[in-house]
């Protein structure tokens, strides 16, 4: 009974250490209002610096940014009235 306990408690272990739980970091582009979502499956969101794309043209792009993986609850920018 105690090796079945055993074996049980380490596939479990096994199996919560081998999921990957991917984080959406939220990058700001600077000198911009761009606002891009980005999937990572592991890494910080604060180690973003550049990000890299293409057009349709095919014309590779790089653009500075700024992320977060601080969860907003809007994803547009909200205008307070005076």
């Amino acid at each position: 009974m105690k090796k079945k306990l055993l074996l049980l408690a380490v596939a479990t272990m096994l199996l919560a250490v081998s999921c990957v739980k991917e984080k959406n970091c939220r990058c700001a582009v600077l000198k911009s209002q761009t606002v891009r979502i980005i999937t990572l499956k592991s890494g910080s969101c604060n180690s973003l610096n550049h990000v890299s794309y293409r057009d349709e043209l095919d014309t590779l792009f790089t653009d500075t940014i700024v992320c977060t993986d601080y969860p907003f609850e809007a994803d547009s920018l909200i205008e307070y009235v005076k």
